[in-house]
């Protein structure tokens, strides 16, 4: 909206000047595909990636930092300030999880930081065995008896009294604060990685304009439409189709932070699309259509679509695992609000930008 009026008064500034029969009228010319394609990717990765990288390495620190305070005094006071912590960390994830393309979707770094749904019982079964409890050890486990998911089991599965039990006189009491303890040092572990990965992959990010599969806009794009199914099928579908415990089926049931998670999923994917960044606008896919495509009405579509998800989202009143039996009616809504913006990617968006889309709903989160 800001672009908007800054062009609104832009023009009102020129007529006021005059008119100047000397100066003919010509079509405004579009920017070069190239020249917006690196724009785009560029700013995308300085403003929104590399920042929101950053941001990640340091909630974890914090996150390590509680932990390690709560091992020395596990109170009940600690144990909320370890789980705030956990949530701030998740949440800042979400952010990030979106990014999950090229080199850095190839490494499966991101299934070693969140993999969901947690296998549970062999993370039991790794609490009571006999192999020492260490970040070696979660380094060398599956994917979903570690990271964030993980995590949140151990500090969510029950009530506080319980999990402070558990972690302090109860049964393996001593191997399961171990086990916490490791995935969490793993789990700052992973986020220094990917920051390095990412520092080490920019230089080819940032010039990769090819068109088709391997160029980065095409990457990116991509990288969207697939948080936007995930967001749509397995974070939403699924617990609306189950039979049973359908509440189980959203992402952090156990935390109940799913609708924040979703929220910052489908902000930060709004930003993208913007250029709408936190330290500065930069150029956003929404002026690659005006400037290089000259496609103001799909921009419109676009905005307007996110912004009716954004709504559903927040119109939702307490956590989202409840909505499920209070109002189904409004997660029905909000999966075909998201399947609007789906198509306007897929079909719309690629098809004028030369866009080979890659992802499909078979895929899986």
């Amino acid at each position: 909206m800001k672009k908007t009026i800054v062009c609104i008064a832009l023009v009102a500034f020129a007529f006021s000047c005059g008119n100047d029969d000397s100066v003919t009228n010509e079509e405004p010319q579009s920017l070069p595909v190239e020249e917006g394609r690196s724009q785009q990717i560029s700013d995308v990765y300085d403003y929104q990636i590399k920042v929101n990288q950053a941001a990640h390495v340091a909630v974890l620190n914090n996150l390590v930092t509680q932990s390690l305070v709560f091992k020395e005094t596990a109170t009940e006071t600690e144990l909320l300030a370890l789980q705030d912590a956990w949530k701030t960390a998740f949440l800042n994830w979400k952010s990030n999880e979106v990014f999950n393309l090229g080199a850095i979707q190839s490494s499966f770094i991101h299934t070693r930081i969140n993999q969901w749904p947690t296998n549970y019982e062999a993370l039991e079964e790794n609490i009571a065995s006999e192999e020492t409890l260490n970040n070696d050890f979660v380094s060398s486990v599956g994917a979903n008896t570690k990271g964030y998911s993980a995590i949140e089991y151990l500090l969510f599965h029950e009530s506080n009294a319980v999990i402070l039990t558990e972690l302090t006189t109860g049964e393996n009491a001593e191997r399961r604060m171990q086990y916490l303890l490791a995935l969490i040092e793993n789990l700052g572990e992973q986020a220094e990685f990917l920051q390095t990965f990412w520092e080490g992959v920019e230089p080819s990010f940032k010039s990769n304009l090819e068109t088709g599969v391997n160029g980065s806009q095409n990457q990116v794009v991509n990288a969207i439409i697939a948080s936007l199914e995930a967001m749509k099928g397995t974070k939403i579908e699924e617990a609306l189709n189950a039979e049973t415990d359908g509440e189980t089926y959203f992402e952090a049931y156990r935390s109940k932070t799913s609708k924040e998670a979703l929220i910052v999923n489908l902000n930060t994917l709004y930003k993208s699309y913007l250029g709408a960044y936190e330290a500065q606008t930069g150029f956003g896919l929404d002026d690659y259509l005006i400037e290089v495509l000259n496609r103001p009405d799909l921009d419109i579509a676009l905005q307007e679509a996110f912004v009716v998800a954004m709504s559903d989202l927040e119109a939702i009143d307490g956590a989202i695992e409840d909505t499920l039996v209070t109002d189904v009616a409004a997660l029905e809504t909000l999966r075909t609000d998201l399947q609007t913006i789906i198509g306007l990617f897929k079909t719309d968006f690629s098809s004028a930008a030369n866009i080979v889309v890659t992802f499909n709903d078979t895929d899986g989160d």
